[in-house]
């Protein structure tokens, strides 16, 4: 409950510095968000590390392979990175480079996952012989 509270603290800094830089120097704005951003992603580095670890022994209790492991890791921070970059975009104005960051996100998404559907085809296949 504590983290919640420091990221809410964080947020009401930055909406109020936001609204008062806003006005007189709209360029500074984009680098405030990027400082925060980057200040919450450090709070929450310790919850996502232990979220990785009890995901990697759910993994090996199921003996998941790791190749499916790197899969879903690189899917996720592909996703993540991508609509934070969306996000930032579409504040500036740039609705059209958001959503061209968004459409090559899932390009490269379908392409990394391409060896897993794949594989799902095959299993499917042997299933119905």
């Amino acid at each position: 409950m504590n983290i919640i509270i420091k990221i809410g603290v964080i947020s009401l800094v930055y909406i109020i510095s936001a609204l008062l830089l806003k006005s007189y120097r709209p360029e500074f704005v984009f680098l405030l968000r990027v400082f925060c951003l980057i200040l919450v992603i450090s709070l929450v580095s310790d919850y996502i590390s232990s979220f990785i670890g009890e995901l990697l022994a759910i993994f090996t209790v199921f003996n998941i392979e790791s190749v499916h492991i790197s899969l879903l890791f690189k899917v996720v921070a592909i996703t993540i990175i991508s609509d934070l970059i969306s996000d930032s975009l579409n504040d500036v104005g740039e609705s059209s480079v958001s959503n061209i960051v968004l459409l090559i996100s899932k390009f490269i998404v379908l392409f990394l996952t391409m060896p897993l559907i794949n594989s799902l085809i095959i299993f499917c296949l042997k299933l119905i012989d």
